[in-house]
């Protein structure tokens, strides 16, 4: 809903009941006046009533309605119409100066009624009607706010369906229900909202931003790009125009200009929540951590229930290892907004980094419950359970990962990697499959976008050998030993230097052989985790074709690197366990 159309309405109210307090005369204790007159016998019933009516005065009753209304609310002057006596209960003064008062204090379908009564004895009357229809209006928009307070936008929308004739064209409603209809997606109907609105004032701001939100809702760059630029032209400041450009400039990493942009629309308004997120957030992104920090307190001082600050505040504090802090912030905005994806994973990660697991595993659990079509929460919880050795349950969790988000490659690594431990050859060989695939993909756009930036060509990426091992041993553990060779030769072809150890070892998995002259070369490679892998593929050579003794000895020289930085590590230690047992 507009904001400044609901603060229209509200200043229209407040100035309804200054102009029912202005102007008295008289004070709280201030009574009607009467004349001085000498004792005499107690009247009869009959001589009070004509007494009471004679010295009933519709000015200073008025003036003292006005009084009451200025000392004790509108409430208690609505009370003093007790008073009025018979021959004035329809006074035309008395009661339109009472449905002012019953529309001041919400009493609309109270004021209604007095007013169409007020028609039907005195004809049309312009100032009763146009009474009325303020009447209505109001009445609509109270109708409005109570359905927006619980309901949605398509109830809301429902409440124009029978809205009386005198209110039907009105700018401000019409204004609200072309909001309404942008938020439901009916952007047709919204359009002509927007064009007869556009008849009754042309220069409507309000119509622009609506346009513009048509126009966004489409994804219809042309049109978004005009509405913008009417929108800075009629208002260089303006909020959604500045807003909505700053986003673009975001979404392109083009944060300083976002920046900028939104600083623009503090210039004018600077407690505007978008704003001062925006420029929060281009503050985080381009790292300037204090300004972010001190941008997003503010924002909390000007609204102390936005999540987004609480859930920014986490991000900082725990790009700073400041893990407890992450944690308190993240709380925060969960008590705000329980059920925001987002945050629930934040969650997960900050409590897994305090090694709170059950928590964390909670948080990712009902993250995935909002969002089970997302993989992203799939992943984190499988990374908790791969580190605690839940084999059965990472592996199911990464599955899902690759079923949502097949190009998440990491993911079939993870999978290779626990069905190799669980002797599921061929699962295992097609995840590895589909890291060379997407290892060598990745590569190939690497090279083209650093052949452009250098302006010249690249040496050609041969791959992580890894892969190409790892499916080839499949294959044997498989019993396909034609498959194993037909596929490790088609590698092999494509591998320019043959000098190389990833190729002398790819060929001795091929050939079966030629093993021997391998260890010196390993022994010289100065990488320490390039010479761990390749003396792991040597223990697993040994493990595949029978030699246990030389594979536990290739796997100790793996293990007495004590530096897990490649995966091959792991299965380094799962393979001396399963030795170490007999159980190979």
């Amino acid at each position: 809903m507009n904001v400044r159309i609901q603060s229209a309405m509200v200043a229209v109210l407040c100035a309804a009941v200054i102009f029912l307090a202005g102007g008295c005369a008289t004070t709280k204790n201030q009574t009607v006046p009467v004349q001085n007159q000498e004792p005499r016998e107690e009247p009869t019933t009959q001589e009070n009533s004509e007494k009471k009516e004679t010295q009933f005065s519709k000015d200073e009753f008025l003036a003292s309605v006005r009084a009451t209304a200025k000392t004790n609310g509108v409430e208690e002057a609505l009370k003093r119409y007790d008073e009025v006596p018979a021959n004035y209960a329809d006074d035309f003064d008395i009661q339109f100066f009472k449905a002012r008062m019953l529309d001041v204090a919400g009493r609309y379908s109270e004021a209604k009624s007095v007013c169409e009564s007020l028609l039907a004895a005195n004809g049309e009357n312009k100032e009763v009607q146009e009474l009325l229809r303020s009447i209505e209006k109001r009445f609509f928009m109270d109708n409005l706010r109570q359905v927006l307070s619980g309901g949605t936008a398509a109830d809301a929308l429902a409440l124009y369906k029978d809205m009386p004739a005198s209110i039907a064209d009105d700018f401000d409603l019409q204004l609200i229900r072309g909001s309404l209809l942008v938020s439901e997606n009916l952007l047709d109907e919204a359009e002509q909202v927007c064009n007869r609105l556009a008849q009754i004032d042309s220069e409507s701001i309000d119509v622009l931003e609506i346009r513009l939100a048509i126009a966004e809702r489409r994804d219809d760059k042309k049109a978004r790009t005009a509405q913008l630029q009417a929108l800075l032209k009629k208002d260089p400041y303006n909020a959604k125009a500045n807003v909505a450009q700053a986003e673009t400039f975001a979404l392109g990493k083009r944060y300083k200009q976002a920046r900028e942009l939104y600083q623009k629309v503090l210039v004018k308004d600077p407690k505007n929540e978008e704003a001062l997120f925006g420029v929060g957030q281009m503050d985080y992104f381009l790292e300037f951590d204090e300004h972010a920090k001190a941008t997003f307190n503010k924002l909390l001082e000007v609204n102390p229930q936005n999540a987004q600050a609480y859930s920014y505040l986490g991000k900082l504090a725990y790009a700073q290892k400041r893990y407890k802090v992450a944690a308190d912030n993240i709380a925060k905005a969960l008590e705000i907004d329980p059920n925001n994806y987002d945050y629930n994973n934040d969650n997960g990660l900050y409590l897994r980094y305090l090694g709170k697991f059950d928590e964390a595993e909670q948080a990712w659990t009902k993250a995935i419950e909002i969002e089970p079509n997302y993989f992203l929460a799939y992943a984190y919880r499988a990374g908790l359970y791969d580190e605690q050795n839940k084999i059965s349950q990472a592996l199911a969790d990464y599955k899902k990962v690759v079923a949502l988000n097949p190009q998440y490659y990491y993911a079939y690594e993870s999978i290779g990697i626990l069905s190799l431990h669980q002797k599921n050859w061929t699962d295992a060989r097609k995840a590895f499959f589909e890291c060379r695939k997407y290892d060598m993909a990745r590569a190939k756009y690497d090279n083209a976008v650093s052949s452009n930036k250098n302006k010249k060509p690249v040496p050609a990426y041969q791959g992580n050998i890894s892969y190409p091992l790892l499916v080839t041993y499949c294959y044997y553990m498989e019993g396909d030993k034609k498959g194993a060779k037909d596929y490790s030769n088609s590698i092999l072809r494509t591998m320019g230097d043959q000098n190389t150890i990833e190729y002398k070892m790819l060929r001795v998995f091929h050939d079966e052989a030629g093993e021997g002259t391998l260890p010196p070369k390993i022994a010289a490679i100065s990488n320490i985790n390039q010479r761990g892998k390749m003396y792991f593929y040597m223990g697993l050579f040994y493990d595949m074709f029978g030699g246990i003794e030389h594979a536990r000895e290739y796997y100790v020289k793996v293990l007495d690197l004590k530096s897990p930085q490649f995966f091959e590590y792991r299965l380094a230690e799962w393979s001396m366990e399963i030795n170490s047992n007999g159980n190979k």
